[in-house]
């Protein structure tokens, strides 16, 4: 029933995005814009597109084999399956079914292929910090921020002050910096966290106290990347390298389009993306994508036709899909899996933390 209603409201969410943001489109020149990008451009946008794909089982290869050496082919599966995953199913079911076919592909248990899921995100977290750092201290718009009326087709521009903009960055970057220094603790000292994690949900109520902390426990047992220093460098270089590649794609589109930007756009690009998808995702990110490329645009470039941004986001999302279907279903052909079968699978095991 919870996926049910996951993907409801997942879907009523991704609708509501897309009437908001192209209710009041002019779909004629939006077409225009689209027929007159550069295709040699399109075409060159498409490569740092595709290296991210491979960048990101190199990082989490360092993360893996601090328990045992997985073959390529078996990481790239599990990293695509879960990717294709995430763009089609509700609840985020990608990061249990990654952390499934990689167990399913080797014998590395549930609990711990899903811990370094886990810790793959954590080391993607070093890029994004530093995405939000640059985003903040590159973009300080002096008069304020102002969303353009034909951005949500409303009655007047929606503003922002410098303050409001600027706290509202610092607090972003600031929570995934504590996030992080939180997972480092719980490897250091772990059983400081369980006793303050204990303590502190125990007020509310101990079952959920020693369900947390069990978790996390369990959580902590995959840290072991954090033992190879050198493990745990490359996994971070890794994750530098797939974000710059996804804001590499960003400028060839940018100059397919005949957009004149700041160069900073892509950085808050990356930022309002990565927040906006951070949340429990649409069927495809569709409006969930679109929504954060258009304002970081309109953002960074107060002249932009709100039109042609809107174009953009359309192409930038449309590019994602083709290798995300192509590569996942291939990866389920020749291994032999059922997605559907893999959702129903890993939510039990999630359940049951084996």
């Amino acid at each position: 029933m919870k996926k049910y209603i996951l993907a409801a409201a997942g879907l009523v969410f991704g609708t509501v995005l897309v009437w908001l943001l192209f209710r009041k489109a002019d779909w004629g020149e939006v077409f225009a814009v689209i027929r007159g990008i550069s295709l040699p451009w399109l075409a060159l946008a498409h490569i740092p597109l595709l290296l991210a794909f491979p960048f990101r089982v190199q990082r989490w290869s360092y993360i893996v084999r601090a328990a045992q050496p997985v073959s390529f082919r078996k990481m790239f599966s599990a990293t695509q399956i879960g990717f294709l995953a995430n763009f089609v199913l509700p609840g985020r079911a990608g990061e249990a079914i990654r952390a499934l076919v990689l167990t399913r592909l080797t014998d590395i248990k549930f609990s711990k292929s899903f811990a370094f899921v886990a810790l793959d995100r954590v080391t993607d977290l070093f890029g994004l910090i530093t995405v939000i750092a640059v985003s903040i201290v590159a973009f300080r718009p002096t008069g304020g921020v102002s969303i353009s009326p034909d951005t949500f087709g409303t009655t007047n521009p929606i503003t922002f002050t410098n303050r409001q903009y600027q706290m509202g960055a610092i607090g972003a970057g600031a929570f995934l910096f504590v996030v992080l220094t939180t997972f480092v603790l719980l490897y250091v000292r772990r059983a400081f966290v369980l006793r303050r994690v204990r303590a502190v949900l125990g007020v509310a109520s101990p079952k959920l106290a020693e369900y947390v902390a069990g978790m996390l426990d369990h959580f902590a047992d995959g840290l072991h990347v954090f033992r190879s220093p050198g493990d745990m460098f490359k996994a971070v270089l890794w994750s530098f390298l797939t974000w710059s590649v996804g804001m590499i794609s960003m400028v060839c589109l940018l100059e397919a389009f005949a957009i004149d930007y700041p160069w900073y756009t892509p950085f808050v690009s990356q930022a309002l993306l990565a927040v906006f998808i951070a949340a429990p995702n649409t069927p495809g990110f569709v409006g969930q994508f679109h929504v954060p490329i258009v304002l970081a645009l309109v953002m960074t470039i107060p002249s932009i036709d709100t039109d042609a941004a809107k174009a953009y986001a359309i192409v930038f999302h449309l590019m994602q899909l083709p290798p995300v279907g192509i590569l996942g279903a291939y990866c389920l052909m020749r291994e032999h899996m059922g997605l559907l079968q893999l959702q129903s699978e890993g939510e039990e095991r999630s359940q049951r933390h084996e």
